[in-house]
């Protein structure tokens, strides 16, 4: 038996292939009142699907460059079917006995595919981190333990998390939202500043934009610019673009390189080839909702957007770092 599933964001679709996969997301019940349905987080906590290749003898050319069809090639494999398993409602009564609930109590469900296997420290020195969606859940690491550990002594603290920036953020949860901006607003308001105060507030901070950015390739170092290269192991990047793909600009970006001198934290800076087209973050999609001066900034890692993406420990403490530094500003 197989799911139809659709991909999400810009994946390294090959990668998917010939793993353990689980599912985990979360599943709208009945409630109280309609307009309020209950909400519950599920994960089934075992292998369950997997999307197998098809082999080599069937396929020769797969090793030239293989396309991959979204449609028919990634549907992942869930079972056979049998006195034990129905196609009818499989997912419903999965869904129920996990959550130990009547089959008519599910309305709905947003149900996600992830790499079962846990992540790892590998090399030498154990000094890489494998590990899936590193982007960006890294830096959302970092920033929380930052804000949680560090104790500020002037203003407000704030860490914003944004969803969906893999789809374009246009999302009541995106960037390109006026989520930020109204809880920034209700802040100051708690705080019993008026319109003019608030406005006050936002033009005298800074934000920090982090995203994770690209490790030059050991193998394939020619699709880097020739003379920015950020490296694995020599601290946070900070993302450059003529052209406004990050927000990063000459008083923000010397901002950052005094948090970094004041926490002894080495920096290096990432540019794009100028025929290459590279990747953008929400920094510049907030900005066009609230105008506080900002920053992009990022550990380097390789394999962005594979199942397993490969960090590196000295970085993440880095930019830990320089978070926890801003946070003491």
């Amino acid at each position: 038996m197989k799911l139809n599933t659709e991909c999400y964001g810009g994946a390294i679709l090959s990668t998917w292939l010939d793993r353990p996969l689980g599912i985990a997301g979360r599943v709208v019940l009945k409630g109280d009142s309609i307009l309020k349905p209950n909400e519950r987080l599920i994960d089934f906590k075992k292998p369950i699907c997997i999307i197998p290749n098809l082999a080599i003898h069937l396929n020769r050319s797969i090793n030239d460059g293989h396309s991959y069809n979204k449609q028919k090639d990634m549907l992942p494999l869930v079972g056979m079917l049998n006195d034990t398993l129905e196609k009818d409602n499989f997912l419903i009564k999965q869904i129920a006995s996990n959550l130990d609930v009547n089959m008519e109590d599910i309305i709905d469900f947003d149900l996600f595919l992830y790499e079962f296997e846990k992540g790892s420290l590998i090399g030498a020195n154990d000094e890489f981190i494998s590990i899936g969606r590193q982007d960006n859940l890294a830096m959302v690491h970092a920033s929380l333990n930052a804000l949680v550990n560090t104790k500020g002594q002037h203003g407000v603290n704030v860490m914003a998390v944004f969803d969906n920036e893999e789809v374009g953020s246009s999302t009541k949860q995106g960037a390109d939202s006026n989520m930020l901006l109204n809880i920034l607003e209700r802040i100051c308001i708690s705080m019993g500043k008026d319109r003019e105060g608030f406005f006050e507030s936002i033009y005298s901070s800074f934000m920090i934009s982090s995203d994770l950015a690209h490790a030059i390739h050991p193998n394939i170092p020619e699709k880097h610019d020739p003379t920015n290269k950020p490296i694995m192991g020599k601290g946070p990047v900070i993302k450059i673009n003529a052209s406004q793909a990050y927000t990063s600009d000459g008083y923000s970006i010397a901002i950052y390189k005094n948090i970094c001198r004041e926490a002894n934290v080495e920096y290096q800076e990432f540019v794009n080839r100028s025929d290459e087209r590279g990747g953008s973050t929400i920094g510049p999609i907030s900005s066009t909702h609230i105008d506080i001066p900002s920053v992009d900034v990022g550990s380097p890692i390789l394999a962005m957007h594979s199942i397993r993406e490969l960090g590196n420990v000295e970085d993440h403490y880095s930019i830990y770092k320089t978070f926890s530094k801003f946070f003491e500003i």
